[in-house]
């Protein structure tokens, strides 16, 4: 979207739920502050407040430098795997 002109409904969400023998239902979502469900604040304040003090992630499911580094590794060998047709192990893609 970047460099061109969107519409009015651009970044909106809308759920619908369509049971079986029913006419479709909107169901309300939250977008909360700052967009993606108010996601982008929480994730701006685990970036640059450091580690949450319970508030922002009280589950524990904050990804931390090493997910990052696997979901990484994951998607080169997810691309390999795309060029070659072949089974790709990510463990082949790191020389450590």
């Amino acid at each position: 979207m970047h460099g061109t002109a969107v519409g009015d409904d651009a970044g909106r969400t809308q759920l619908l739920l369509r049971r079986f023998w029913e006419q479709p239902a909107e169901v309300k979502v939250t977008t909360g502050e700052g967009g993606h469900g108010g996601g982008d604040v929480r994730m701006l304040e685990d970036l640059f407040a450091g580690p949450p003090t319970g508030g922002s992630d009280p589950h524990g499911r904050a990804a931390s430098a090493i997910d990052g580094a696997r979901s990484l590794v994951t998607a080169l060998a997810a691309n390999q795997s795309f060029e070659t047709g072949l089974p790709v192990k990510a463990r082949d893609l790191l020389e450590v």
